[in-house]
């Protein structure tokens, strides 16, 4: 059991020098030394900012996709029934138009808002566009 425990300190220690040496050429990589630094002095607010527009964001765009899906797939089913300006195909089409466009608004939230979360905070952190609250969502 000894061997074991040794076993797993060498490969933690191992795969812990792989990732120091993957990042030690990234600040080679900077053009200026005040750039570096600038990037190093907001990576704690950038991660802060990623962190929080995955908490915000996800579930603002789950609502925002999901409410546009609904309208929309009650929309088609009830033209499919008989037209959507009367009341009964609009009710029968929102028997399928709500559990689908839920469903669908939900995995296309899930994936805007990290995606908005990842690609907004390092430009912008903290802005409308990584909670998902841009009039644009995409």
């Amino acid at each position: 059991m000894n061997n074991r425990n040794k076993l797993k300190a060498l490969t933690c220690a191992g795969l812990a020098m792989l990732a120091l040496a993957s990042t030690a050429n990234v600040q080679a990589l900077a053009d200026e030394p005040k750039d570096m630094a600038a990037n190093v002095v907001l990576f704690p607010v950038r991660a802060a900012s990623v962190a929080s527009g995955l908490v915000v964001g996800i579930p603002v765009a789950i609502a925002r996709r999901s409410s546009n899906r609904v309208i929309e797939y009650t929309g088609n089913f009830a033209d499919k029934l008989g037209g959507k300006d009367h009341i009964p195909p609009k009710v029968f089409g929102s028997v399928f138009g709500l559990p689908f466009g839920l469903l669908v608004g939900t995995g296309e939230g899930l994936y805007y808002g990290g995606r908005n979360a990842f690609a907004n905070s390092v430009e912008k952190p903290f802005s409308l566009a990584a909670f998902s609250l841009d009039k644009e969502l995409e």
